[in-house]
């Protein structure tokens, strides 16, 4: 009883003085933090940009071409080609050679109309320094907007409208035929100018 007696009061004794000792350190030590893990702020996508516009919304660009002069004529006004025709010295109808945009709509750019007077030569671009540079040092005269134009394929159903030019005739030549194109080369005189811009196709 004695023994049982003396291992009971060594217990504590024992807890007694671990009590003293976590209480003269501040206490029992805090529990380790918890370990949070953040998952990163996804980057947030950009929405698409409405940039392609109805095409029921373009015009028929004209093309007339007067062969006694070798000049491609391109107007959205019907009323102007008809004028042409009549009055301007040999210009005959050659349909309609695109689909083009008459207002400034999202993602359209100007497609400058140029004349040059001496060459007799119509000329399209939708470059401003180009414009620029036709009007100071080649002869040409400003006549305005003709259209507006994408300057990409970003838009579904948009294609290439190509520049050409014959350094014999002094004439710019648009179409979006690739065999037309191939042939103006080929037999006409005609040396590729690259893609001019990007066109709505004429329904079939």
């Amino acid at each position: 009883m004695k023994i049982f007696l003396t291992i009971l009061t060594g217990f504590l004794w024992f807890g007694q003085t671990a009590a003293l000792a976590l209480e003269a350190r501040g206490g029992p030590p805090p529990p380790p933090p918890t370990r949070t893990t953040v998952s990163p702020t996804p980057t947030p996508t950009p929405s698409p940009i409405a940039t392609c516009n109805d095409p029921n919304a373009a015009f028929a660009l004209l093309r007339a071409f007067n062969s006694a002069v070798g000049d491609h004529f391109y107007t959205t006004s019907f009323g102007e080609e008809i004028q042409a025709i009549n009055h301007g010295g040999g210009y005959k109808s050659e349909g309609t050679a695109a689909f083009v945009f008459v207002t400034q709509l999202p993602a359209t750019v100007p497609f400058f109309r140029l004349f040059n007077p001496t060459t007799v030569d119509h000329f399209y671009t939708t470059d401003f320094n180009e414009r620029n540079n036709a009007i100071a040092n080649l002869g040409y005269v400003s006549q305005g907007t003709a259209a507006f134009v994408y300057t990409s394929a970003a838009c579904p159903g948009t294609i290439p409208l190509f520049r050409l030019f014959s350094s014999a005739t002094g004439d710019h030549f648009y179409t979006t035929s690739t065999t037309e194109r191939d042939t103006a080369i080929a037999k006409s005189g005609y040396v590729s100018e690259g893609t001019a811009v990007f066109v709505l196709p004429v329904p079939t």
